[in-house]
């Protein structure tokens, strides 16, 4: 059985936990049953996957799991990690996989996204698309990883009405930047003050990879997931050019990675 899931970045700016996307970046697992486990890991954290527990490590199957999804930073890679184990633990049906990897997860956004594809409107009950606006999607990947755990333990508990109200007026104009298709919105929409905020000194170095990014000409710009990666939206012809900024200006804390968003999800072949 072979299994290909995508990355995938949620909250895009103020959709704190309720959106997110898939990326064309991919998980590839090839596997089949076996009496114990035994798994060959190749590409993005290879190394670590070797030498901790894992989703994969778990199943009694012979595999070999190939990533191009670098790990920890905020492009989804755990979420498409448990969905992949999910659709080999079980029989094949992307809802019930969804519900099983996002109870192991924590939370559906990334799951959801690397499950159905496109940028996607995500709570309890509910799971729609929006259209993809096309945009080029330029990245800034960090070097070092931070455990969710950790950015999530330093957000507060409860937040003013303004900065709730703040928060849903941008959420609401950056659906209708990405329904119309009209990327000067972004800029205004990307705007955040639920999460980024209260995790900026975690990495502090990304208010500036963001600034250089708009300075270059991207559309807007925001932090992958928890962080510390970060995300620009832009012209598909200027994402190298804005990719490439983003890495010079602090070139020991990241590097460049330029790619789209994906309307296909989680797939296998048999």
């Amino acid at each position: 059985m072979r299994i290909r899931v995508p990355a995938s970045i949620a909250n895009i700016g103020p959709g704190f936990d309720c959106m997110a996307m898939a990326i064309d970046l991919w998980l590839e697992v090839e596997a089949t049953e076996s009496t114990h486990p035994s798994w060959d890991f190749e590409g993005e954290g290879a190394d670590y996957l070797a030498a901790h527990d894992n989703p994969f490590t778990r199943l009694k199957m012979t595999g070999r799991v190939r990533s191009e999804i670098p790990l920890g930073v905020g492009l989804g890679s755990s979420a498409a990690a448990r969905l992949a184990a999910s659709a080999l633990s079980s029989p094949w049906d992307v809802k019930s996989h969804v519900i099983d990897a996002g109870a192991d997860e924590g939370h559906l956004d990334n799951v959801a996204a690397s499950a159905s594809g496109g940028i996607r409107i995500v709570s309890e009950l509910i799971d729609e698309k929006l259209p993809n606006p096309g945009w080029g999607l330029a990245l800034f990947i960090a070097h070092q990883p931070l455990p969710t755990e950790k950015a999530r333990s330093v957000l507060p508990d409860s937040v003013p009405i303004a900065t709730a109200s703040f928060n849903a007026a941008r959420t609401a104009l950056l659906v209708r930047a990405i329904v119309s298709k009209r990327p000067s919105l972004l800029g205004e929409a990307l705007r955040d003050r639920l999460h980024q905020p209260h995790r900026l000194h975690l990495y502090p170095w990304t208010a500036e990879v963001i600034r250089v990014a708009e300075a270059t000409g991207a559309y807007g710009a925001a932090i992958c997931g928890a962080g510390p990666s970060v995300f620009a939206f832009c012209a598909p012809s200027q994402a190298a050019r804005v990719a490439k900024a983003m890495e010079s200006s602090f070139p020991e804390r990241g590097h460049a990675l330029v790619t789209q968003i994906t309307d296909k999800g989680m797939f296998r072949t048999l």
